[in-house]
């Protein structure tokens, strides 16, 4: 269980998704997810809920208590727990849509609930969950809303991630750089990455990734079309962002392999303190005491640059489920305040998607230890959090965005140019 895990093996899946849209897939109904479910009559009989890749000792017996207790509190019905593994699963999800056979309560990312809503299959929930803006938090929602199908809700979020600012105080000391006033913007970071390299002789480094779509969106620029149907992220702003990395490269203030295959990543050369900056969840320091307490010793926390980004996972409900009423009921059971905030802490460096989770000092507040900070960081940052990763963007596009971004910063064509290149082939391939 482990977002970047997780949403990066979702990415492709969209690819086979999509063409459902054209294939009628559950018969001439394609608007059965905008019904009203009636919500004032006994809930009796049973359903199916699937989740992905939670089954096994950790999170079994919370899953066991959930479903029991609600069917001591609802007598008369059964809820059917599957769990699919973590490898296939939007495969397994598409195969589950043209079969007819698709759960009545699904664990779904944004992504693939993109997918599932595009062919009619997923429950709008904003027509059928009255307090759904007061229930839950707004970033977790609007991951779930969708512009293109008239911003209509087709998920409730469950568990949340963000990330965090982690700094290597050690390595900012003894380059002139204050750990108390780490940088709070692009910017800032360029600023001190700079002193960093002139005062250690270009061996210490701040900066050590090449940017991406999460760059682009900090930049003011939103990555699509006010409708959600067209990519439309090369913008002055953008560009500019761009020609600030390529500056900043060119001057040695990241590491010269940072766009080749023997790059590492940011959190290996945070872990081998080449680098003084990486982010990463809520509870990254907790994780870094076990593996490497000297390091954790060392490490300050601060709220991410800029706009943090969101990863969520969320429960929708089958469109046409034989029992919407039962479905609703253990969607919103499965997702309320309480039954959330319980799964947390078993899901250790995630967040709970409800509203009501911002009066537990457990998320909101420090206890005054690296850790504590780094905690209510997430919270506060979880509520601005966007899902930078849109509907519809896959692995392919993402590739080819990073293979432009490589040529711009190596001089070998201008940031408008491949900022240019890597819309047309996004929409190219959405259009596909």
């Amino acid at each position: 269980m482990h977002f970047r895990l997780k949403f990066a093996g979702t990415l492709a899946a969209v690819a086979v998704l999509l063409p459902l849209a054209g294939c009628g897939v559950g018969g001439g109904d394609k608007r059965a997810d905008h019904k009203t479910v009636a919500t004032d009559t006994p809930l009796k009989g049973s359903v199916t809920f699937q989740t992905w890749s939670l089954k096994n000792d950790k999170f079994t017996p919370y899953f066991t208590a959930l479903i029991a207790d609600f069917q001591t509190k609802h007598p008369g019905t059964t809820i059917n727990w599957i769990d699919q593994p973590g490898d296939g699963y939007s495969t397994k999800v598409s195969s589950q849509v043209t079969s007819g056979s698709l759960p009545d309560v699904v664990n779904l990312p944004p992504d693939i609930a993109h997918s599932m809503a595009k062919v009619g299959a997923l429950l709008d929930l904003t027509k059928n969950v009255p307090t759904l803006s007061a229930d839950y938090v707004k970033s977790g929602l609007d991951a779930y809303t969708f512009p293109d199908f008239a911003n209509a809700t087709y998920g409730l979020p469950w568990y949340l991630g963000t990330d965090v600012s982690y700094w290597n105080k050690t390595m900012l000391t003894r380059n002139g750089l204050d750990p108390t006033k780490p940088p709070k913007t692009f910017e800032d970071l360029v600023a001190q990455a700079k002193i960093m390299h002139d005062k250690s002789g270009g061996k210490d480094f701040l900066m050590s990734r090449a940017p991406g779509l999460s760059d682009i969106v900090n930049s003011g620029t939103k990555l699509m079309t006010a409708d959600g149907k067209r990519f439309d992220f090369s913008t002055p702003a953008a560009q500019a962002m761009l020609d600030q990395y390529t500056k900043a490269f060119e001057a040695g203030y990241l590491p010269s392999n940072v766009l080749t295959d023997t790059y590492e990543g940011n959190s290996t050369l945070f872990s081998k303190q080449q680098v003084a900056w990486t982010t990463g969840a809520g509870n990254y320091i907790n994780s870094l005491a076990q593996t490497n307490p000297t390091l954790a010793a060392q490490v300050v926390p601060s709220p991410s640059l800029d706009t943090p980004p969101l990863y969520v996972q969320g429960i929708s409900v089958a469109a046409k489920s034989k029992n919407l009423p039962l479905a609703l009921a253990f969607a919103r059971f499965a997702t309320d305040n309480a039954n959330q905030t319980a799964f947390v802490k078993l899901a250790q460096g995630y967040l709970p998607g409800t509203a009501a989770a911002a009066a537990d000092p457990v998320y909101s507040r420090s206890d005054g230890t690296p850790q504590g900070d780094a905690t209510a960081f997430a919270y506060q940052g979880m509520q601005r959090a966007v899902n930078f990763t849109p509907p519809g963007w896959t692995d392919a596009m993402n590739t080819y965005l990073n293979q432009q971004i490589a040529l711009a910063m190596t001089g070998k064509q201008s940031s408008k140019q491949a900022l240019d290149n890597a819309v047309t082939k996004a929409n190219q391939l959405l259009s596909d």
